[in-house]
């Protein structure tokens, strides 16, 4: 398909159009990346073991990180990882996890990332799904969901797209 009017398609008037805004106006989540929600500062690779014989690559890996999450304090999340190792070194990732705080509460997540892992770390970006929780510790979080990142130089960082 052919896009005549590539400022309809991008939300955008133009002088002398309507201004109708169920129409024209670009609607977007709120994302505030000054304030993440989760921010690791370890993490311990547990293992792994290959899922497929050939190529591509799959293994499912299993790592334990700790952060602090805002409005919680200190957590653990446990985590597996089930990546394909795709030929051009690029690595795409399904996960889950359960993150557990201090006082014994938790919430289990999904999430898909793409990234790339070499010399100097690994380099990821994802989205993240929370599950419905009933949890007081976590109800803030109750299926929202999020985005990822994480760098050589920072660990998991996540923040949360407002609905």
């Amino acid at each position: 398909m052919l896009l005549s009017n590539f400022e309809h398609t991008l939300g955008q008037t133009t002088t002398g159009e309507s201004t109708n805004p169920s129409l024209y106006n670009l609607v977007t989540n709120s994302l505030n990346l000054t304030e993440p929600v989760y921010q690791a500062y370890s993490a311990t690779f547990v293992g792994s073991k290959n899922l497929s014989s050939g190529s591509p690559l799959i293994t499912e890996d299993y790592a334990i990180e700790k952060a602090v999450m805002k409005n919680v304090g200190n957590v653990t999340n446990n985590m597996t990882f089930i990546n394909t190792h795709l030929p051009d070194g690029t690595i795409q990732s399904t996960s889950r996890g359960t993150i557990t705080s201090e006082d014994g509460h938790n919430i289990g997540w999904i999430s898909s990332d793409i990234g790339i892992i070499n010399d100097q770390g690994e380099l990821f970006h994802g989205i993240i799904q929370y599950e419905v929780t009933n949890s007081s510790t976590f109800s803030f979080l109750s299926n929202m969901t999020g985005i990822d990142k994480q760098t050589p130089e920072i660990k998991r960082t996540i923040w949360l797209i407002e609905k």
